[in-house]
């Protein structure tokens, strides 16, 4: 069961008590900003090797700030369910745009090549879905099919193989990011010896609090 003491970690949207409605800025949220520059650096590494990409990465944004999720197991658990989403995508993913570029010049109108991406994406969307949901994804089928059709997508527009799959790899990517940060990094509930503890007892001390060992990150 998890501990109550977890408001640090978790939006203060409403006042509670007689205590008014403050802007609180937890660790929490400190967490989501540093996946997203720890995000950005790693995607800059990449473009060192790959120029083509695009300057941001937008879904590593996106699921690295997802990721943080309230405790570390929960990051470890959701973490790995969208990357079995994600493998999912790509794999389906690849042989449908080998398919696409073998029918392609056999098409001769403009129209037809734009029923067949149709088609395809109806297709493949809903393969994807079925093995998602065979491979107990759950909830994550859908992200699946999110991640397959961003690939589909992405292979009509440049017909390139490795930035198609680099958009989808992304996911993953800020999946690490959040597990690096909030099971490695900072941890919650703090492990002994972590970020998480020194930070919650430096807090502690500077709050005037002598047992600061309730399990709660103190924040300013």
């Amino acid at each position: 069961m998890e501990s109550n003491n977890t408001s640090t970690e978790k939006d203060l949207d409403q006042p509670q008590g007689n205590h008014h409605a403050y802007l609180h800025i937890g660790m929490r949220k400190w967490k989501s900003i540093l996946a997203i520059f720890i995000g950005f650096c790693l995607w800059q590494l990449l473009r060192l090797f790959i120029p083509g990409l695009e300057v941001h990465p937008l879904f590593i944004y996106l699921y690295g700030m997802i990721e943080i999720r309230e405790t570390s197991s929960k990051t470890v658990d959701y973490g790995k369910k969208r990357i079995k989403a994600t493998l999912i995508a790509i794999g389906i993913g690849i042989p449908v745009m080998l398919f696409v570029d073998w029918i392609k010049p056999l098409l001769i109108e403009r129209w037809m090549h734009t029923a067949a991406e149709l088609v395809i994406l109806l297709v493949g969307s809903l393969l994807v879905l079925c093995v998602a949901e065979w491979a107990e994804c759950r909830v994550y089928c859908g992200l699946a099919t999110v991640i397959f059709i961003i690939l589909m997508l992405s292979h009509f527009e440049s017909a390139q193989y490795l930035y198609s799959v680099m958009r989808a790899f992304q996911t993953i990517i800020g999946v690490v990011v959040a597990w690096f940060v909030n099971v490695v990094l900072l941890p919650y509930p703090p492990r002994p010896g972590s970020l998480s503890e020194k930070i919650t007892v430096w807090f502690a001390k500077r709050k005037g609090t002598e047992n600061p060992e309730n399990g709660q990150e103190m924040v300013p």
